[in-house]
């Protein structure tokens, strides 16, 4: 198939779905991925009350994934995962066919697949499961899937905006390099660190999916 049969293809998906539904589908769509994001940030606040002596400023995310109760940490991760999955579909419905909209959108399907990996395989390094120790490197993977959202995903439909567009672009110079600074700073307030971090990404998914829940807004009629 051509790519241009494939870019009618999924129009004709688009203006179907638009005129049976009109623009629920969409909302749907990202109403899952908002979801996600906000869900993750319940379950990971939820936790610090159920890990006796859990200290939210000093103990790292990851460090509740491995612990007791870490189901509940893990549902909220792979409910942000299905979110983004989600985000990834409603951008190809309504995305263009250009190679920069399908870098976003192989960019949410990578980060998807990269935190659902950090959720369910449980092995940091620290010998609680068998199995070789990949953690690290699916952080290194997240360390360039974030700025690659935040730099293109709100430059892009249905997310475009020229002050979307600046906030993202600043997000990503920023990410680089305080993301590494994670590693050094000091221990009693690295879990403080992570979660800022984690918030810019969730930031990312949902800046992505606010315009998509309004309207869509290529070819919006």
């Amino acid at each position: 198939m051509t790519e241009s049969g494939g870019v009618q293809n999924r129009g004709a998906l688009d203006a179907a779905l638009r005129r049976r539904w009109g623009w629920l589908p969409y909302r749907l769509i990202a109403g899952c991925a908002l979801f996600g994001c906000v869900f993750a940030m319940a379950c990971d606040v939820t936790m610090w009350f159920l890990v006796e002596g859990y200290n939210p400023l000093a103990q790292t995310i990851s460090e509740l994934g491995a612990g007791p109760h870490h189901e509940i940490q893990d549902a909220g991760i792979v409910v942000f995962v299905v979110g983004v999955l989600s985000l990834t579909l409603g951008l190809v419905l309504r995305g263009a066919g250009d190679g920069k909209s399908w870098a976003v959108r192989g960019a949410f399907l990578l980060l998807g697949a990269d935190i659902a990996l950090i959720a369910l395989w449980n092995e940091y390094g620290d010998g609680d499961v068998g199995g070789p120790v990949i953690h690290r490197y699916l952080l290194m993977a997240l360390y360039l899937l974030v700025p690659a959202v935040l730099w293109l995903g709100t430059s892009v439909p249905p997310a475009r905006g020229e002050r979307l567009a600046k906030i993202g672009k600043a997000a990503a110079l920023a990410w680089l390099p305080l993301a590494p600074l994670f590693y050094v700073v000091p221990e009693n307030i690295n879990g403080a660190y992570e979660r800022l971090l984690a918030l810019v990404m969730l930031g990312a998914v949902a800046a992505a999916a606010w315009p998509l829940y309004q309207r869509p807004q290529e070819g919006a009629q």
